[in-house]
């Protein structure tokens, strides 16, 4: 029984040196960036992994944790290489390309791919905004053709969780957007949110009175409510908690109308 005793007294002791011995020899990790897209968190790997720098993926690969002593250096350095960038191709797309025998075509559609990519990443620096996908449709004027045909575009955005936007970003997104592409209007922008959420309807040019009215009245009730529910989770949080609150609000509006006509005959005017 001693020696069992003393053996399992020194078996102990000897794990946790073992253990105290790890501890310091591990580095402090700390979060070198969150909220990954697969791609993103791919190349990242792989370049750490080519410097034999350690890391941690968290959340399934979302979050990406290094030695907290070497955070500042890796961003600089993932930022001059162009990681993380979201998935979306800017203009570096013609830094690799060759000019000779390229055709207009290929030309024109990696200038319209840079472009979507760059309204990509402008709008993800916006709070909340986790991943963002552009289309533009820039229509081309055909030969003896009279006519002119706008261009329009979709922004689809996927945001982060606990978050939401109010009328003014999405209108702002709505701005950034057509002030960066040529004859494109804020009113032919349509902003959609990963959850199928209509937040920006583009104007219909042909749509019948009728149901142009009822989209209107639905986007508009939809507003209401959103500004509602913000204004009461932003009360009661303050005395609950950030984050601790859920609102589901649900507005009646009147959208009936009345018209009066009068025909008033004056005998003496």
């Amino acid at each position: 029984m001693r020696l069992a005793m003393m053996g399992t007294v020194g078996a102990v002791m000897i794990g946790f040196f073992i253990y105290l011995v790890a501890r310091i020899t591990t580095p402090e990790m700390a979060l070198l960036y969150a909220d990954l897209r697969q791609e993103d968190s791919s190349k990242i790997l792989t370049k750490l992994q080519g410097q034999n720098i350690p890391f941690d993926l968290r959340r399934d690969g979302a979050d990406v944790y290094v030695p907290k002593d070497r955070v500042l250096a890796l961003r600089v350095q993932m930022a001059t290489e162009g990681v993380p960038s979201g998935g979306s191709i800017g203009y570096e797309i013609f830094d690799k390309s060759d000019a000779i025998g390229t055709t207009n075509f290929t030309q024109q559609m990696n200038q319209l791919r840079a472009l979507e990519g760059e309204l990509a990443r402008t709008i993800r620096t916006i709070n909340g905004v986790a991943g963002v996908r552009v289309h533009l449709v820039m229509p081309r004027r055909e030969l003896f053709s009279r006519e002119n045909r706008e261009p329009s575009a979709s922004v689809v955005l996927r945001l982060r969780s606990g978050f939401s936007l109010d009328r003014s970003q999405v209108q702002a997104i709505q701005h950034i957007v057509a002030a960066s592409v040529p004859d494109l209007k804020a009113s032919r922008i349509s902003i959609v949110d990963d959850l199928g959420n209509l937040l920006a309807r583009a104007a219909q040019e042909t749509a019948s009175g009728g149901g142009q009215s009822a989209a209107n009245y639905e986007e508009f009730r939809n507003a209401f409510e959103s500004r509602l529910k913000r204004q009461v989770e932003t009360l009661v949080e303050k005395s609950v908690g950030f984050g601790n609150v859920r609102v589901e609000l649900a507005a009646d509006i009147d959208f009936g109308r009345i018209t009066l006509n009068e025909e008033i005959f004056d005998p003496d005017g």
